[in-house]
Formats: structure tokens, sequence, C-alpha cells
């Protein structure tokens, strides 16, 4: 009995180390980008580097502040990806209740086209959505990217609602049904409330895909006002000089929004992961 315990602790000391130990290797580009926002630009770019920034940060802040658009950017992201993620939603749920729930001909067919958009890298759709977006007067226009980018998470979300719907009793919704209730209003006052932590985890997979694309709001978007943090972020490198610890300090403000989301739906969002894993 002593042996086990002493092996189970050792074990358990091991794995802290190595859980401690790749969260330092994943934090690694964190800290750097942390340190470069917190220097000048000579010792950004000093070789070799210092491990330790020198504290000359405020004319960086304050040019990044004051001098760029960046809260307009940032608003800007902000609102395409809230947005995004509404409109998968509003399409996501229905289309993943209904193949949770019902049975017709080709749905494992169809459920496999919807995964298999995914297959397709989206750099390979860009082309094809601009002249499309010219013709629909959607070019430059922050309605465009919404659309484009719901797209891009829609199947992923389906797939991810349906493997979370799947997991609530079936037998519920026919109680309910017995009791005269629609599938509409399963859907929407039993089987979502039920599965709120997995639609939280979708939604939190939609707004981060939509604030974090560039590709595409690079294509898209040309007027400044129009463009978003990740167009904004790119635009301080310039052709001769790159500023480095400014490009730093503002992806370390554009980080922060998030990273500060994330920690307040962070159990909503590990507990919507695992909540198709065991059914019933």
């Amino acid at each position: 009995m002593q042996n086990d315990r002493t092996m189970m602790a050792r074990t358990n000391w091991i794995a802290a180390l190595l859980a401690y130990s790749l969260a330092f290797v994943v934090a690694i580009p964190f800290l750097w980008m942390l340190k470069s926002a917190l220097e000048s630009p000579a010792a950004a770019t000093a070789y070799p580097p210092a491990l330790l920034p020198d504290g000359a940060f405020i004319e960086t802040f304050r040019t990044i502040l004051f001098e760029t658009r960046l809260f307009h950017w940032l608003l800007n992201s902000f609102l395409v990806s809230t947005i995004s993620t509404l409109v998968a939603l509003s399409i996501g749920i229905p289309a993943a209740y209904g193949l949770s729930r019902f049975n017709f001909r080709h749905k494992g067919l169809m459920t496999l086209s919807i995964l298999g958009t995914q297959m397709m890298p989206p750099i390979v759709l860009i082309i094809p959505l601009y002249t499309t977006f010219i013709k629909l007067g959607l070019a430059d226009s922050m309605v465009g990217v919404v659309i484009a980018n719901a797209a891009f998470s829609l199947p992923v979300m389906v797939w991810m609602l349906k493997t979370v719907f799947d997991g609530v009793p079936f037998e519920i919704d026919e109680a309910a049904r017995i009791d005269g209730a629609s599938w509409i209003y399963i859907a929407a006052r039993i089987v979502v409330p039920l599965s709120l932590p997995g639609v939280i985890a979708a939604s939190i997979f939609s707004f981060l895909n939509a604030w974090d694309e560039f590709m595409l709001a690079r294509t898209l978007l040309r007027t400044v006002d129009q463009w978003v943090g990740t167009i904004g972020l790119s635009s301080l490198m310039g052709e001769y000089v790159t500023p480095w610890n400014q490009i730093m300090a503002t992806a370390l403000i554009f980080t922060l929004p998030p990273v500060i989301l994330f920690l307040f739906v962070q159990k909503y969002f590990v507990s919507g992961l695992s909540a198709g894993a065991v059914k019933g």
C-alpha cells in the first residue's frame, strides 16, 4: 500500500512537471511579445537580445494609442466577430438540431458533406468570394466579411453542436411532444438550454475564428475606416523599417479581449467540449 502511494505521488509529480514545462514552452512566444512591447526600438532589434526589457515603453504605447486608429480597428473586429458568431449560431443551431434529432434519406452523406467543406483551404476560395462580393456590392464592406466569416465557421459549429445535442436524451423530446410542445419550442426552450456549455464553446470557436482572420479581410477591405485589427496590425510593418516594439505592443493589446473573454467563460468552454463525450 505504501509503495502504491509512493508510486502514485511520483507519477503525479512527473505529470505536473511535464505539464508546467509544456505550459512554459507554449508561453514563450507570449512572454517574448510582452518583453518586446516593454522596450525601446533599439533594444527590440538588438543582437544578441536581452532577456529582460529595458522598460522604455511609454513612447511606444503613446504612439500606438494616440497616433493610430487602434481602438477603431478593435471595435470593427469586435463587431465583425460578434455579428458573424450570431449569424452562424442562428443557422447552426437549427441545422445541428435537425441532424441530431431527425432521420431522413442521405443524412449521413449530408453530415459528411458539411464536414468535407473544411477540407478545402480557405485561401482557395478567396478569389471566387472576392468576385462574388464585388457583383453583390459587398466588397470593401464589413457586411461581406461578416457573411464570409460566418460561412467559414458554420460547418465546424454544426458538427460541434450536433455532438452536444446528441448528448441530450431523446426521451426528453418525446416527453415534451406528448405534452403538445412543437419541435421549435423543444429546441429553443429545452435542448439548447440543456446544451448551453456546448453552445458557448461553439460560439467561442466562431468568435476567435473571426477575430484572428486576416487573409479574407485584407482582400475585401480597402478603406482604413473598414479595417479590422489584424489589418491594422499588419499596416505597422514598414517597407524599409519595421518598428517591432510597436507591433508587439499592438499585438499585446489585440490579444487581451479574447483572453479576457476566455477567462470569463473557460468553465463553460471546457465542459462544452466534453459535453457530447458521454451520451445519455
